[in-house]
Order: C-alpha cells, then structure tokens, then sequence
C-alpha cells in the first residue's frame, strides 16, 4: 500500500490543499487533451445558501448543517448529507489504495445507483477526471473508448466489465456493487484532509457526444463550468434544501449528472434514482416519494401523462424541464390545463456546453412551444451563414455559442477542437434562427436536414404539423435516399390507444399547414417508437431499418412522383 498522503513513488496525494490544486493548473496540457486556453468571459456564481464554488464544497455543508438531511435515494436505500459525504472522502482513499492520481481518468459503467453518485462527487472532491459512459454500447465501443482516455479505473455494472476489458484495455476494473463496501472498509487516516475549493478551468469531466458512427467525440468540462451550471439551475428554478427530484434518465447523460444531480446537490435537495425508467416503475417512485422538479425527454413526460395514476404523478411536481426536442403544443397545452400550476420551461443545451444553455420561460411555454428560448446569464448566442457572418433576424443559420460553461476542447482532439471553436465561439452544428424577441428556434441538425429535389425540409417541422392531428401519438421524421430527387420524406408514427392509421386522412390533414414537397412519402407505424439511450426517438435507428426494408418502386412511379 502506498504510504500516507501519496500514491505509489512521489505522487501528489488525490485529496489535496488548494495550493497544490492551482499549481497543478498546467495538468490540461499535461494529459495531451489538445484544447487551447480559451478566449471567453467568466461569471462564476457562488452559491448563495452554501458560500462554495465546488460541488464537492456544497456536499460538505450541507454535511455539516443537515447532516441526518435524506441526499439520495434509490429503492429502500438511502444516504444523508453526512453519509454521503464520508462516503466521498472514503472513495479517495480507494483511489489512493489504487493508485490512481489526480488528472487521471476514472470510467463510470452503470445504471443510475447510489454508488454511481458517489463515486461521480468523489471524483470531483479529488480532482480526479470522471468519464460517464453509456451502458448501451457494445463491448468493443467501451474498450474503444476507455483506451481513448486512457483509464486508470473503471467502475462498472456486473455484466459490463470485467477481465475482458481490463485484458484488453489495461485498466483496472471494480464492480459499482463493491464499491461502498470497499469505501466502508477504508481508513480515514490514510487521506489529507479534503478539498473543497474550486477546481477551477482544470479538467473534471470528459463527456462523449451520442455520435453513433466511430468512436464518439469526448468534451472536456471544467470544474469551474459543472459549479457554474449547478448553482445557475439552483437560481433559475429557485430551488433550495426543501426541494426534490427523481432522476429518470440515464445519469450518464448531462441531463441526469448535470441538470438534476449537480443542481440538488447545489440546492441541498433530495435526490432519488431510478435505476432504468420504466413508466410504471417511475410512476410508483413518484407516488411515493413526490418530486418538486424533474427533468426528462417529451416522451418520457408523454407516457407519464398517459399514467392511469398521472393525477397524482404530477399534483407534487413544481417545475418540469424538458429537452432534447421540440414538445408538440398539443401536449404543453394539455400538460398546462390538466396541471396549472406546474412551471414548464423548455431547455435547449449539448455535451460541448456542460448541458443546458437556454431556457424558454414558463409563460411562452404554449405561445412559443417550439422555441428553446433565452441564453442563461453569461451565455452569448449568435445565428451565422456558411462564412460565420451573422444573419439578420428570422434567417435560418448555424447557432454559435459563448460562456462559462463551454467546454475546454475535445479530449485528444486538437484538430477537431480548432474546428469546433473559433476565438470564444463554439460552433454547435445545430441549425436555428433567432425571431424578432429575441427567442431561438432550432430546426434541427445540419445533417438531418431533408434535401428533397433541392428543398430543404427540416424533419421538427414536418413533425410538429403531424403531431397535430387527433389519431398521432407520436412522430419521427427522417429522410430516405432517392435516385431522382437525392431524398424523399419518410415518418415512422405511433397512434394514439384506440386510434387507426389513415394515411389518406393524414396526408389531407397536412395538405391544408405543409408545402407540397414536404408532404410524406412513405409512412411506418410502430406500437412504440423506438428510443435511443438519452430517450429521444432514434431517428438514425428508424432510418436505417427504413432504408433496409425498403423495397424499391418502379422507375415509371418514381418519375411520377417527382413531378
């Protein structure tokens, strides 16, 4: 074991003084990220009910001034402030048993548990780069991925790791299950007193992107950004220690570690898991254990709507925010009548942003539905052409993004950061336009973006004109190869419970709100559409599948068609 306050021969110990942390400031450059000092403004916000800066800071006061106070929840298992806290500390001793050094990266494989959080906050307590990974990846993207970062550790759900990947990685690997029973077992003597500062603009996370194509990009957030973000949610939403969410997405994704984990833990609320979402399962942890704020994908919210129980699912909730695509006015409208006082507010936010950027405020929710709204304090937003000039208002445009929370660069990605960041920019690849109050709208990503015969077709408007009709549930649309016209329009819908698919009806319905050549070609009907790992409906996945199974028309209708 290594001596006291070290790990292995002359390694600085993981929990450290703040000196030592602002001389280690050089550690970007030192773990070949590839990222420029970056050119931007700052506003940190200091939480105003814990006075820290750090996530890790705001676990110890609320340790000390509700220390029996429940922090998390999953299942019948709970941790206090006090609890979770010692565990944290307790976790660093791990990494020194494991010798694992600050700056160094740590793999999170697993479902949303206990052990998960507190091995995420105790990561960040000791300077340690934590990397969330989706547990939906083949095995061969996980060894791709933790080889790119170069691991030290992976914690891991049984089943997902093993002595396969440390074969063939190199990294060590240890069951999430273990984890506070190891944690339990370890001496505080062996440790240096925590550290709470701020960590700064030195690495705390890398988050990969949902690139489903090669090995995904990994945005490196700082410190400094993830405390920024958490206590601008604490503010936004005005929550505070009386406060509570239930986390129902993947808690590897920014909308579980980001908009609801580091924002109780800023607000000193409580925080309940989920371990995979099930509506039933949400449904009957919501009954139970009430939450005044959730966070989660329009369609996760739709079938909680659709909850025989639904009454009492959202009489306790206060605010929703909800992201990831468009809501359809029709269920923002129903969410409004059935449930007046919920605030709903629409969000808007990437990987290569820490999470969310822009928030619509409660009140435009109906009248603007489909808008992503105004940038947080400190965020700067821009709509440029194709030679990064801006564009006059209500002109469609690629959205540049400025602020505290952008990332540092893509993680051993020079070139691609250079790309991706002009000056204090951050270009995001999202294609929008800013109206005359100022408000953004995005439709969609440049490469969704149907080109048909030469029209270009954003697959949100098309959607959001179906979800209108009376027999919809649901509606993807996505474009399909074609010989003559480069692309046609395709939709893969799902009714609503009692409802028949018309096509002739629904192709009438959209004759009378869509141009001609945004009308549906081809139509799919699914019981359920099919989700991707951050809950959004999987139009890559439905495309291909489309494309597969398609079987071509003549050549005669072909040109009929294109008429």
């Amino acid at each position: 074991m290594p001596a006291a306050g070290s790990v292995g021969t002359g390694g600085p110990p993981v929990a450290v003084r703040a000196q030592r942390v602002r001389a280690h400031r050089t550690v970007a450059g030192r773990v070949r990220a590839g990222y420029p000092n970056p050119d931007r403004s700052t506003l940190m916000i200091r939480s105003p009910q814990t006075g820290h800066t750090s996530l890790s800071g705001a676990v110890a006061h609320w340790a000390d001034t509700r220390p029996n106070a429940i922090a998390l929840r999953c299942g019948e298992t709970t941790l206090t402030w006090s609890e979770l806290d010692d565990a944290m500390t307790r976790f660093g001793v791990l990494l020194l048993d494991r010798g694992v050094r600050m700056g160094d990266r740590v793999v999170l494989l697993g479902e949303n548990s206990l052990e998960w959080v507190v091995a995420f906050l105790g990561c960040q307590r000791a300077h340690v780069i934590v990397v969330p990974m989706n547990t939906r990846l083949a095995q061969s993207q996980v060894v791709a991925q933790v080889a790119k970062v170069d691991a030290k550790l992976v914690l891991h759900d049984v089943g997902l790791g093993g002595t396969d990947l440390a074969t063939r990685t190199g990294a060590q690997c240890l069951e999430l299950s273990e984890l506070l029973r190891e944690t339990s077992r370890s001496s505080l003597e062996s440790v240096a007193a925590s550290d709470h500062s701020d960590g700064g603009e030195i690495p705390a996370l890398i988050s990969f992107t949902s690139g489903t194509t090669g090995i995904p990009k990994g945005a490196v957030i700082s410190s400094a950004a993830m405390a920024e973000l958490a206590y601008a949610f604490s503010d936004y939403f005005e929550t505070g220690p009386d406060d509570s969410t239930l986390i129902v997405v993947p808690i590897f994704h920014n909308t579980g570690f980001a908009d609801q984990l580091a924002h109780m833990v800023a607000s000193g609320g409580t925080i309940s898991l989920l371990r995979r979402y099930r509506t039933g399962d949400a449904a009957a942890e919501l009954m139970a254990h009430p939450a005044t704020f959730l966070a989660a994908v329009p369609s996760m919210l739709r079938m909680l709507m659709l909850h025989d129980e639904a009454d009492a699912i959202f009489s306790g909730v206060r605010a929703i925010m909800y992201g990831g695509s468009a809501m359809p006015e029709a269920w923002v409208q129903e969410l409004q009548r059935r449930w007046p006082h919920l605030k709903l507010v629409h969000a808007y936010g990437l990987s290569e942003f820490t999470s969310v950027c822009t928030f619509l405020p409660s009140d435009l929710a109906a009248t603007k539905a489909e808008s992503v709204g105004l940038p947080l304090p400190g965020v700067q937003l821009r709509i440029v052409d194709e030679s990064g000039d801006d564009v006059a208002p209500g002109v469609l445009g690629e959205v540049w993004l400025s602020g505290p929370t952008r990332m540092l660069g893509y993680w051993d990605e020079p070139r691609l950061t250079a790309e991706k960041m002009t000056g204090q920019w951050l270009r995001t690849g999202d294609v929008g336009r800013i109206d005359g109050d100022g408000l953004l709208w995005l439709h969609g990503r440049a490469d969704d973006v149907i080109n048909r015969g030469g029209e270009k077709i954003m697959p949100t408007f098309v959607e959001s004109h179906i979800a209108r009709h009376e027999t919809v549930a649901a509606a993807c649309a996505f474009g399909y190869a074609d010989d003559i016209l480069q692309q046609r329009v395709a939709v893969a819908i799902e009714t609503r419970a009692g409802a028949a698919f018309d096509e002739q009806e629904l192709v009438g319905f959209l004759r009378t709100c869509l141009p001609d050549y945004a009308i549906p070609d081809r139509w799919v009907v699914y019981d359920a559409l099919p989700l991707n790992a951050s809950g959004k409906f999987d139009r890559k996945a439905l495309r291909a599948d489309f494309e597969a199974a398609l079987q071509p028309k003549s050549i005669e209708h072909e040109q009929e068609s294109a008429k």
